[in-house]
């Protein structure tokens, strides 16, 4: 599960993007002698280095409602559990909330080295399955990507429309810097989710590979988001993420 900080918090301005997280670091790592490294963040005592921020909207469509926050949980869920919640309403139909994170030599990178990089993703989300929306569903229209580059994955302004620095495609499509692992419909059935007050939430996983090559100091930054078609609010609550760093052959 992942965590950001502690307490509930609404974190600083970031960039051109959204919020930043910072907090403790309780971050697990693993290396073994073939060079393979497996981090886990569960999130339950802090951000453990990942920031938040978001991108893929113009300056007359940027979201005024994007929260990140530590502290809090879904309903029916405990917040001793240790979640980052991370939501925006998709007025762009293009906006992309994500998480960042940088690992590096000190984590057991070598410099200018290609990597495959495979992430298994939890997260709770309100979006049901088979439901319509404007725009696209809530949930198969707004897709989970994973990705990794060597340069920090950031909002950039480039004359009012603000994208990011690495191209991670556009939402169902896949790109350079980032893969596909799925989408965020939680699985509950559309009529059972409409039948309650307000949609509950689920745990749902997703898993993908993405490859990625160190910079000349041996930095890598991960990425973690949702890439939206749906022109509503989404609501994810980040877990646990896991990421297994395998040197290339």
């Amino acid at each position: 599960m992942i965590a950001i900080a502690l307490g509930v918090v609404m974190v600083g301005s970031c960039g051109d993007g959204g919020d930043s997280t910072s907090g403790p670091t309780t971050t697990s790592t693993t290396s073994r002698p073939d060079g393979d490294i497996t981090l886990v963040d569960d999130f339950e005592n802090g951000s453990n280095g990942w920031a938040s921020d978001m991108s893929d909207f113009s300056e007359a469509t940027r979201p005024d409602d994007f929260l990140s926050e530590t502290g809090s949980a879904p309903p029916g869920f405990e917040v001793d559990d240790g979640f980052v919640h991370l939501a925006a309403t998709n007025t762009s139909d293009d906006v992309f909330m994500y998480l960042r994170r940088l690992v590096g030599p000190d984590d057991g990178l070598e410099p200018s080295t290609d990597y495959e990089i495979g992430y298994t993703v939890e997260f709770a989300s309100d979006a049901p399955t088979g439901c319509a929306g404007i725009g696209g569903a809530p949930g198969e229209a707004v897709w989970l990507k994973v990705g990794a580059a060597g340069e920090e994955p950031v909002p950039v302004n480039n004359d009012g429309d603000v994208r990011l620095s690495v191209d991670k495609g556009n939402q169902s499509q896949a790109g350079p810097a980032a893969e596909i692992a799925g989408d965020v419909a939680n699985g509950i059935p559309c009529e059972e989710a409409l039948d309650s007050d307000r949609p509950p939430y689920a745990m749902v996983e997703r898993s993908a590979s993405v490859e990625g090559t160190t910079d000349d100091d041996g930095n890598l930054w991960l990425f973690v988001g949702t890439d939206s078609g749906f022109e509503g609010r989404t609501s994810i609550y980040y877990d646990r993420i896991e990421v297994h760093i395998a040197p290339q052959a």
